[in-house]
């Protein structure tokens, strides 16, 4: 299936794999083609296709003919009587125009629904990732803190440390180990959300492949600016016009009103006498649509008005977007090359410092959770970066810009 290959091929971009590195776990590219195997909306796509080919194919047969019998006072007189309908104005042409708008507007929607399910599986995929990091992050800050706590008894048994600072460290302990019942909760549900896009309850116990990305180089987004007018997005509003439009055409047709040719044979028993006629009907009146045109044209009028309204929000979605990314890989690189470094700096100076008599726990305490949320606001740029990232595709109706690259 063409449409369903589109999605899962789009996606091959987004993973990149080190050479030589075994497959292992769920990939981004795994999780969006069983997304497209799983997920009714791309699973319904070909039914409605085959639905819209189907109209398409009746708008375009032509009114049957009618045969008419009738028999008068017992037999003594009857005819039989063809009726052919003869329809006017344009009716089957803009009938068939219309159908075929209908079918190229399910396409446009069938493009549009494939990025909406792309966006989810990548935006809960990357949630996922995060979660995980953070939830690596705040097992390591208990294990640090189990080892600080024990390294303080030691003091105090030494008669070398307050038996306070042995209970700021078990506080501290248990506060690590609170930390890490919520990360570990909040994996649980960013692994529901994927299960939930991909469509395969399976998701919530398998191993993802895969990290965040630290690149923050970004691309170059005056260029891809210019894939910005043909999104798949502002396409099927377009072809909603069409569709109003081609609907306005067909309503337009329906004005002339269609006469029927007759043709008829008749006998009579009485006067043993058989003969032919033909006739025509011809209705009288016109515009008798008038309210069904206005709503109509109303309908048109209202489709190029949300067309319009789209292109701005578009305009306006890009540039949010642009901004977005640029501060994203901002905020990421200072947190990495500045405030991480200084960070871990500190704290195995401070650590050192302590074992050695120099510095009272109290610093130690106060660097070893500098240091932590430093490496937890660090995860949360790069999670935002890959997001807007993700967000930046979505717009551009595409997955080709890097989010995820996979473990050493």
């Amino acid at each position: 299936m063409r449409l369903r290959t589109l999605l899962v091929a789009g996606s091959g971009c987004a993973l990149v794999l080190l050479p030589g590195a075994p497959a292992r776990g769920l990939s981004l590219e795994e999780a969006l083609a069983r997304a497209a195997r799983s997920r009714f909306e791309i699973a319904a796509i070909p039914r409605e296709l085959a639905a819209g080919e189907g109209r398409v194919a009746q708008a375009s047969v032509r009114p049957a003919p009618e045969l008419d019998l009738e028999t008068r006072n017992a037999l003594e007189e009857s005819k039989v009587e063809l009726i052919f309908v003869h329809e006017r104005g344009g009716k089957r042409d803009a009938r068939v125009a219309a159908a075929r708008a209908d079918l190229a507007a399910l396409g446009s929607q069938a493009q549009v629904r494939q990025l909406d399910v792309g966006h989810q599986v990548r935006t809960s995929y990357t949630a996922v990732l995060a979660a995980e990091q953070s939830l690596k992050l705040t097992e390591e800050a208990h294990a640090l803190a189990r080892s600080l706590a024990d390294t303080v008894t030691e003091k105090v048994r030494a008669g070398a440390a307050s038996p306070i600072e042995e209970t700021r460290a078990a506080v501290r302990l248990h506060g690590a180990a609170a930390g890490v019942e919520r990360a570990r909760r909040e994996v649980a549900l960013a692994r529901a959300d994927l299960a939930l896009a991909v469509g395969d309850g399976a998701v919530r116990t398998e191993l993802l492949e895969g990290r965040l990305s630290e690149d923050t180089a970004l691309p170059d987004l005056g260029a891809a600016a210019t894939q910005l007018a043909a999104s798949p997005d502002l396409k099927r509003l377009e072809q909603e016009v069409l569709v109003r439009r081609s609907a306005l055409t067909a309503e337009q047709a329906q004005s002339s009103r269609d006469i029927a040719w007759r043709a008829a044979a008749n006998h009579s028993a009485l006067d043993d006498e058989a003969w032919l006629s033909i006739g025509v009907t011809i209705p009288l009146g016109s515009e008798r649509n008038r309210g069904a045109l206005a709503a109509a044209t109303a309908d048109v009028e209202r489709a190029e008005l949300e067309r319009s309204a789209a292109e701005r929000r578009r305009t306006a979605d890009w540039e949010r977007a642009q901004a977005g990314l640029r501060a994203a890989a901002r905020e990421a690189a200072i947190l990495r090359d500045d405030v991480l470094a200084g960070a871990s700096l500190a704290f195995a100076t401070v650590q050192e410092g302590y074992r050695l008599g120099k510095f009272p726990y109290l610093d130690v305490l106060d660097a070893s959770q500098v240091l932590l949320d430093a490496r937890l606001q660090y995860t949360a740029a790069l999670a935002a970066l890959a997001q807007a990232r993700i967000d930046v595709d979505r717009l551009l109706g595409a997955t080709g810009l890097p989010t995820i690259t996979a473990s050493r």
